[in-house]
């Protein structure tokens, strides 16, 4: 099985049609109205919509190959770099950080979650916002075994129909999700399939987190049109300041 961050024509056709984010991250981004930082910043989805405001981009990932996509999709418009969001050091301030679309996920451990808050902390301006997204834990999700179940819907991957077709391994003791993703083409179950971890963060957990490591809680969101972080809400947003 491969890793999904290796493949970005894939993980592109996945996420094409996705925009449910983008006004609200945009409108923070505007109102910040200065230098931009992108963490696990992908392809470049949401690259894309800052670099349109004609607003400083920077954006990191892991993934050298998203990140040399990036570069050879955006040129000078923006900048791309390989590194980590737990340790990440850059030589600038940012008026707006953001950590899109369960990215924030991939921090495995409290340490590593930690980590990347306070590397946050040390490159954001002192005026500016900090804004984090993920979905919320819901067992209806994460019990649902090891039988393939679909994830998306249908997409266009190298002129077939496809679709994501998912199953998982969800461990209480350390909250870590193991998900298993199954490429189907034509109807038909490829050979092709891709494995990745999630962390799984309460609300509650979320809240200690960014308390902890030096920030204050501005708003809080439960959905991207903006409704009130509750116990239905589907996800959890959060834009924050330094204390």
């Amino acid at each position: 099985m491969a890793d999904i961050y290796t493949n970005p024509e894939l993980y592109d056709a996945i996420h094409k049609n996705i925009s449910s984010d983008k006004e609200m991250i945009t409108h923070y981004a505007k109102k910040c109205n200065g230098s931009v930082l992108e963490l696990a910043s992908g392809t470049g989805r949401l690259a894309k919509h800052i670099i349109d405001l004609d607003l400083p981009y920077t954006g990191i990932d892991t993934s050298k190959t998203f990140i040399n996509e990036a570069k050879e999709r955006f040129g000078n418009k923006g900048i791309f770099k390989t590194g980590n969001m737990q340790d990440f050091i850059l030589q600038t301030d940012y008026n707006f950080i953001f950590i899109g679309f369960n990215s924030f996920l991939h921090n495995l451990t409290d340490r590593d979650a930690e980590n990347c808050l306070r590397s946050v902390h040390k490159h954001l301006s002192e005026k500016g916002l900090f804004f984090v997204s993920a979905f919320i834990p819901d067992p209806v999700f994460l019990y649902k075994g090891d039988e393939l179940h679909p994830a998306t819907s249908f997409f266009t991957y190298r002129n077939r129909q496809c679709r994501v077709m998912e199953k998982n391994i969800y461990h209480e003791d350390t909250q870590i999700n193991h998900i298993t993703w199954a490429i189907e083409t034509d109807g038909m179950l490829s050979d092709e399939s891709y494995t990745f971890k999630q962390r799984m963060y309460p609300p509650h957990m979320m809240d200690i987190l960014l308390n902890d490591t030096g920030f204050t809680i501005k708003e809080k969101y439960g959905d991207w049109d903006r409704a009130l972080l509750d116990e239905f809400s589907p996800m959890q947003i959060y834009i924050s300041r330094k204390k």
